[in-house]
């Protein structure tokens, strides 16, 4: 890999190769035109470093690596909206693009018009994309801008399907997978990386003839390490559909596998630092390990700003790893177990 000259060391070179015969100490006429090259090519130095980083996958990042991806058919995934329904009493009309939120401000709109008699529902997603728009139930309250005859809503259960952009850690996966396993024919590869394409899928694994010939079985892992909702598993059977003729495919969700952790922790520890490192954990786990590592959560636990020791660390109540089988997904129980001894 190219690597760029310090300007320093490019300035000295030009000193060494100068046939001037003025001075060429600091302060001179033709010091300071070197200097003020060296400059300039210093720059272009780290330029071409760039270069050669964003033209190798490995180093590649950004819209570098999407457009090198893209090459090989490899698109980066954009995020989605979520989705949900409204629970709306009162009577009145609704329209579409009517505006609804929770306390915190997350804004959500009116996909259909819609007329209530006392009672009814109405589908909405999400005003931005991500998955700040996945909000639990009871959370969506308030109607933004006022509807004749509309008293008040609520969505009874959690809003889903908000996922963010492809990371480039996620899409560099994909590239390599393309890259490395040979997909041909409707094989095992080429059923995991149509399945991976779909918005939503972050793992997949396929298994043939699962229940006799032309048979195969998909099994994915929904972004967001929750079990995959009927609306994404209807999105991928579509897309595996579009792309497969004869076979009898069926896409199912990843069995969750709660995990609770439990520790002392000496030192302080913040819960949100420590579930991003399990999350991802778990993540770069999904259907690549057979169990989760006791001593995986042991590092991240000490890998966590504030933390000096811990003890007593558990896994469901036992301090061992976990055992996965291929269609099981790990997932961390909202309530983690640290009891905090500070120091």
């Amino acid at each position: 890999m190219y690597k760029a000259r310090d300007q320093k060391d490019i300035l000295q070179e030009m000193i060494n190769n100068s046939k001037a015969k003025t001075g060429l100490f600091e302060g001179t006429f033709m010091y300071d035109a070197l200097s003020s090259n060296s400059i300039e090519v210093a720059k272009n130095e780290v330029e071409i470093e760039e270069a050669y980083k964003v033209a190798f996958a490995d180093t590649s990042y950004g819209e570098y690596l999407t457009m090198l991806a893209k090459q090989s058919g490899v698109i980066r995934k954009e995020a989605t909206k979520s989705v949900g329904v409204l629970t709306v009493k009162g009577t009145g009309k609704i329209y579409a693009g009517a505006t609804f939120a929770t306390e915190s401000g997350i804004q959500f709109v009116a996909i259909e018009d819609k007329e209530i008699k006392e009672t009814g529902q109405i589908n909405i997603e999400a005003n931005i994309e991500g998955t700040i728009g996945n909000v639990d139930a009871e959370t969506i309250n308030t109607i933004s801008a006022s509807i004749p005859g509309i008293n008040s809503v609520i969505n009874e259960v959690k809003t889903t399907g908000g996922y963010d952009e492809e990371t480039d850690a996620e899409l560099l996966d994909r590239y390599l997978f393309k890259a490395r396993n040979p997909i041909t024919s409707g094989n095992k590869n080429n059923y995991v990386f149509w399945a991976r394409e779909v918005e939503g899928v972050v793992g997949a694994i396929c298994i043939p003839l699962w229940n006799g010939n032309c048979t195969v079985k998909v099994i994915i892992i929904d972004a967001n390490l929750e079990v995959a909702s009927e609306e994404l598993l209807n999105k991928v059977r579509i897309h595996l559909e579009e792309r497969d003729i004869g076979s009898d495919v069926s896409v199912v969700s990843a069995e969750a596998v709660n995990i609770k952790i439990s520790a002392n922790i000496y030192g302080n520890i913040n819960p949100d630092e420590f579930k991003e490192k399990i999350d991802n954990y778990f993540k770069e786990i999904g259907f690549n390990k057979v169990y989760v590592s006791y001593a995986h959560i042991g590092k991240a636990i000490l890998e966590c700003n504030g933390v000096i020791d811990y003890d007593s660390l558990t896994l469901n109540g036992e301090a061992k790893n976990i055992t996965l089988t291929e269609e099981q997904l790990p997932i961390l129980d909202d309530e983690v177990d640290f009891n905090v001894i500070s120091t």
